[in-house]
């Protein structure tokens, strides 16, 4: 109950400074229509990630320049009982950063420019690089009991960070850009397909007192059975890893010749290790999957299924998967309201949802 009361109360602190706010801080209740010029001007509050004593809350803030006609985003952190907010990083425009992650209670980390960034949670302190990989990073995780960052990135087939970053130079140098499709997934919203497609990454992260290391990436997904096709191969959506470290659950979209008629998306656990291939949980439903979460023991995982093939505004149903003995079950299944998130109690025995 405690988590969830902290992420309803920083929602509504993310609302309130929406509504009070403009770039420069000031505590200036409107007083004015509201232009589009002045709702561009406002602060946008991230998500808040809650340190590992559960006492202070990262957050981003976000917003729009107009003068400068550029965008910035800064870190805070929140203290949880007093709700007194310090500024972490520096706020300019032009200026980004994303993905706010706690390696411990006195140091936090985040991506800014495809690097990953540490910072000593005290005045004055400065952000210091991390991992410098080739290519771009998303969705970075960190477990401090297995010693593992997770992240994803969007390489070529078969091909490690290093060996995508140079395909990726080679195919800057062409002078031209034509690509052939033979399926129907050529395009998704404004986006062209393009060889490269999301993989999930696992690295050891080394921490000394003077100097951290990320050692060689391992890819999760790589055992998956080949396709043929390498424009339709698998789609790494999102993923979760467990409580200990020791094993991740992603969601995948399987290739297939008409994967714009799809809506399937599939659940896989795979150990954190590398050495055993990704183990299907989602075999007898066909729609899409969504936010899977371990439970806090890490003996179970819970998800949202649509259940309908091809409907993308089917019902989410929750589903349950019992790791040690593989069984799955749905529960409220005649629910008829759909849950959007799924938060486990900190003894397991209830589910709280959003609808």
């Amino acid at each position: 109950m405690r988590g969830l009361f902290i992420a309803l109360q920083l929602v509504c602190l993310a609302l309130w400074i929406l509504c009070c706010y403009a770039v420069d801080g000031n505590m200036a209740l409107a007083t004015r229509p509201l232009s589009i010029s002045l709702f561009h001007s406002l602060n946008r509050v991230g998500a808040p990630v809650v340190s590992p004593n559960q006492k202070l809350a990262l957050f981003i803030t976000s917003y729009y320049s107009q003068d400068s006609n550029k965008s910035a985003a800064y870190l805070s952190c929140m203290d949880i009982a007093t709700g007194g907010i310090v500024q972490l990083t520096e706020n300019r425009p032009g200026t980004s950063l994303s993905n706010p992650i706690w390696f411990d209670d006195k140091t936090f980390g985040f991506l800014r420019h495809g690097e990953l960034y540490k910072q000593e949670l005290r005045p004055g302190s400065a952000a210091t690089v991390v991992f410098n990989p080739p290519i771009t990073i998303t969705s970075l995780m960190y477990r401090a009991n297995s010693g593992l960052i997770s992240f994803m990135a969007s390489v070529y087939p078969n091909s490690t960070l290093e060996e995508s970053a140079a395909l990726k130079r080679v195919e800057g140098t062409k002078s031209d850009s034509a690509q052939v499709y033979d399926n129907l997934w050529a395009r998704h919203w404004n986006e062209w397909m393009t060889l490269e497609k999301p993989n999930l990454f696992v690295a050891p992260l080394n921490i000394s007192e003077t100097v951290w290391r990320v050692g060689p990436e391992v890819n999760l997904n790589a055992a998956l059975p080949r396709c043929p096709d390498v424009l339709t191969r698998w789609h790494i959506d999102d993923y979760t890893i467990s409580p200990s470290g020791s094993s991740v659950a992603f969601l995948a979209r399987p290739p297939m010749q008409n994967m714009t008629w799809s809506t399937n998306v599939n659940v896989y656990l795979v150990s954190t290790t590398g050495a055993s291939k990704p183990h299907l949980i989602t075999q007898h439903t066909h729609g899409q999957a969504s936010g899977p979460v371990f439970s806090s023991d890490g003996r179970r995982l819970a998800w949202l299924q649509m259940e309908t093939p091809g409907y993308e505004s089917d019902a989410n149903r929750i589903y349950i998967h019992t790791i040690a003995t593989r069984e799955t079950i749905s529960i409220a299944h005649d629910w008829d309201l759909s849950p959007h998130s799924l938060v486990w109690s900190k003894d397991d025995k209830m589910l709280y949802t959003i609808t």
